[in-house]
Parts: C-alpha cells; structure tokens; sequence
C-alpha cells in the first residue's frame, strides 16, 4: 500500500476544515457511508476502497465530522492525477469546502485533472472559480450529456 500523509488546514468562516488523506477503515467507512447517503447506492464502495489503498482518498473535517471527499487516482488517465470523484455534503454545499479540496490537489501536484457532466453545473462553476482551465468535452459517454475535462495549474 503507498501511504501520502498530506494534511491542510483551512480557515473556513471562522471554523477550521482539516483536509486529510483517509488512513483508516474508520475513514474509508465514512466516505462510502457518504457517498451510499447521496446516490442510493453502495456501487462506488469497492472503488473509494481502492483508492484509498493508493494514498488518493481525502476526506474535509469540519468539527470533526466528514463533510466531503474526493478520489484522486495518480495512474489510469494518461498517467496524470485524475479526482474522479469530489463529494460534498448537502449542508456543506457552497461554504468553500468544494474549493478547498480543489486547492489541496492544486497544490499538491503540478497538474491535475478532472472532469465532470455539462449539466452539472454546480461543478463547472466551482472549477472556473478555483482557476482550472476547461480542456474539451467527450460525447458518448452519458447519453445527451457530454464529459467535460478541466486541468489546474
């Protein structure tokens, strides 16, 4: 197992967001437990699992609670990190912490990438306001709504 500690805190209106990487059973659990809450499903467990093996699960602490998470694979796209996932609570929506995660893989490598639907538009604004440049779209993948690619840095 390749293990990153990288640990950032963030002022975020007056309380302090502690962005992690997920070391433990404990946080994994809490990431899917998430994740399973907002889409219904369980599907995506064995994948948060795995890439917490790799060092990519970051988890934002609020008062000691998860509010968020994202999934940060470093190999299958074109050898260059890849969030695949960043996930964030209904109540924790549009206080920053969104744009924190951003900002600690911003800043953790040169480049990174991510990518998200055209009707998530939440998403898009989110990524134009962190500063990463959209790349291009890919139609096919989801029937009527195109992937669209953006990098930081």
């Amino acid at each position: 197992m390749v293990c990153f500690i990288i640990t950032s805190v963030m002022v975020l209106r007056e309380a302090a967001l502690d962005i992690r990487n997920a070391t433990t059973a404990e946080d994994i659990a809490r990431a899917v437990a998430m994740d399973a809450a907002l889409v219904g499903s369980r599907a995506r467990a064995d994948y948060i699992a795995s890439v917490a093996d790799t060092g990519g699960l970051s988890l934002a602490m609020l008062h000691g609670r998860t509010v968020a998470f994202s999934c940060l694979d470093q190999g299958y796209f074109f050898g260059k990190p890849f969030i695949s996932l960043l996930v964030v609570a209904p109540e924790a929506r549009r206080q920053g912490v969104g744009m924190a995660l951003l900002s600690h893989h911003a800043a953790t490598f040169d480049e990174a990438w991510t990518s998200t639907n055209r009707s998530n538009s939440a998403m898009r604004e989110l990524l134009g306001k962190a500063g990463w440049t959209y790349c291009g779209e890919l139609i096919g993948l989801d029937e009527g709504d195109p992937e669209q690619f953006y990098k930081s840095g």
